[in-house]
């Protein structure tokens, strides 16, 4: 009898101690859901973070609770002491037992999981008014800021508005999670669309500066777009491999595509959206499969939104823009080193134009330089490259025209029709991140470099107001933000002097976008203000 009473007592001791390590995985799962999938990636597969699961950290445990608590001081991820308290020393501890003992996850999103998260904010969109509710002489002339705020959640994840005129901020709508990027409606001024980085698209009302409704479209993802004629919206997820169709009013989900195919090297595989566009040369849809090498043309004049794969355009797609009749898609191939020229109509690739390191064409810039039309090239490459460059290529012939040798790695070009300089930014890490260089259009030579003042780590994704006049660029610090130092700020410079105007305190500023853009096919080519 003692044996079978000692036997169990150890069952029980047994049970109690799997149901506890259980209980602690869940507890686990959900801070990491709460805190780290906005950057990590929901299925801890990496996103804007690196990937935290076991087969992929090279930390151990101990480190990674050091890093939990310490911040990454040259990235995003910051200190513990910003994290007000919401994260004990056991919270800690489980979460790095759970990033160095578990796999990634296998997530599902299906559409009926997007249909279901639609939340209706504003019942009655009647009832929203019939104009701006601030003073703003045309809504072109809006320019929307992406603050991720320091833990990328909470109150400062909020996208911020200003009068390209004044510069004065007119509104903000908070989005709960970062704020990734954002369309506008390109017909109807008042609707915005914004993607987070949790997945969620909310449609915003810019009279109001209102979220009146919101979905999630997937679990991370950053790919967004609105169809030409306004009824379709499209949103892109990294997990799981999905691109859904929305109803632009209503955001009800209208179809759902699995990202899969088979790669330039004959293997079959899911991919993320890298990027998806609309284009006025047709009423479809154009999604990049980053991981399969793919380019989809969606076709949405017909029942069920069938597609036609483009295959073998490249290894690791991702950026692209339009040529100016939006028949041409350049697409960056990170791997080749390359960027692929797909003709819409022909439904195929065309040419391939030669990049620098890792192309990384952002939202493109094509401008008109002594007769011809240029398109501008950037390359985000850093590891064992030789030169870094813009590249500069003939949108007629695809031809190469020049490459402007650049003090580093280039993500995001902007350029205006009525500004003499195409702006560049330099990213990575080190001296020059904080530093913008300027390209003349005609000489297509490097005529200024501009290292943002007080900026300590990053000055990116510069975009020039609908008017041409002045130009914004994020600026983003580096080091511990516990201890209440700046976040960062938005910089505000006149496009021709080249002189800081105002500088505006932001939480963690990204993307700037133009409200312009909702009738701009390529930027660079801006249309004139209506």
């Amino acid at each position: 009898m003692a044996r079978i009473r000692t036997a169990l007592l150890v069952a029980v001791l047994a049970g109690t101690a799997i149901s506890a390590q259980a209980q602690d995985l869940d507890r686990a799962e959900q801070l990491f859901a709460q805190h780290c999938a906005v950057c990590h990636g929901a299925d801890r597969s990496g996103y804007i973070g690196p990937a935290l699961n076991r087969d992929e950290t090279k930390l151990s445990r101990g480190q990674v609770a050091e890093t939990i608590l310490s911040g990454t001081p040259s990235a995003l991820m910051p200190s513990h002491p910003n994290w007000r308290g919401t994260l004990s020393k056991k919270d800690r501890e489980l979460l790095a037992t759970l990033i160095t003992t578990q796999p990634k996850r296998e997530l599902s999103w299906s559409l009926e999981d997007v249909r279901n998260s639609l939340e209706v904010l504003v019942a009655d969109e009647s009832k929203l008014p019939s104009a701006p509710r601030y003073p703003i002489e045309r809504i072109d002339d809006l320019m929307a800021v992406m603050s991720r705020g320091r833990r990328a959640a909470g109150e400062q994840a909020k996208v911020l508005f200003y009068d390209g005129r004044t510069h004065a901020k007119v509104g903000e709508v908070p989005t709960g999670y970062a704020p990734h990027l954002m369309d506008f409606h390109p017909i109807e001024r008042r609707w915005a669309y914004v993607r987070d980085d949790l997945g969620w698209v909310h449609k915003i009302d810019l009279y109001s500066m209102r979220t009146v409704r919101k979905v999630r479209a997937g679990l991370n993802g950053t790919s967004l777009a609105v169809s030409r004629d306004g009824r379709y919206v499209a949103a892109g997820s990294f997990v799981p491999h999905t691109m859904v169709v929305l109803d632009a009013r209503t955001l009800e989900p209208v179809r759902l595509f699995e990202l899969a195919g088979v790669d330039p090297d004959g293997r079959m595989v899911s991919a993320d959206s890298g990027m998806i566009t609309a284009t006025p040369f047709a009423n479809v849809f154009v999604v990049a499969l980053e991981q399969a090498g793919q380019v989809w043309i969606v076709d949405l004049d017909q029942r069920g939104f069938p597609y036609t794969a483009i295959t073998g355009v490249g290894r690791h797609l991702h950026d692209a823009f339009l040529s100016p009749d939006g028949r041409h898609l350049v697409v960056s191939s990170y791997d080749d080193h390359l960027n692929a020229v797909v003709d819409l109509a022909g439904k195929r690739v065309v040419r391939r134009i030669p990049s620098g390191c890792q192309p990384h064409l952002g939202s493109g810039a094509v401008v008109r330089s002594k007769g011809r039309l240029l398109g501008f090239g950037t390359n985000i490459g850093e590891n064992d490259c030789r030169s870094f460059e813009v590249t500069v290529f003939d949108m007629d012939s695809f031809d190469v025209v020049e490459r402007i040798p650049v003090i580093g790695p280039t993500e995001s070009p902007a350029a205006h029709p009525d500004a003499p300089y195409v702006v560049v930014d330099i990213v990575g890490k080190g001296p020059n991140a904080s530093k913008l260089q300027f390209i003349d259009k005609d000489t297509l030579r490097v005529v200024r470099t501009l290292d943002v003042a007080g900026t300590l780590s990053h000055s990116h994704f510069p975009e020039y107001t609908a008017r041409g006049d002045f130009f914004y660029v994020s600026a983003r610090y580096s080091g511990d933000r516990g201890m209440g130092a700046p976040a960062g700020r938005l910089v505000v410079f006149d496009s021709r002097t080249l002189v800081e105007l105002k500088s505006i305190p932001v939480d963690v500023p990204a993307g700037v976008f133009s409200a312009v853009r909702a009738r701009t096919v390529v930027v660079g080519l801006q249309p004139p203000l209506q």
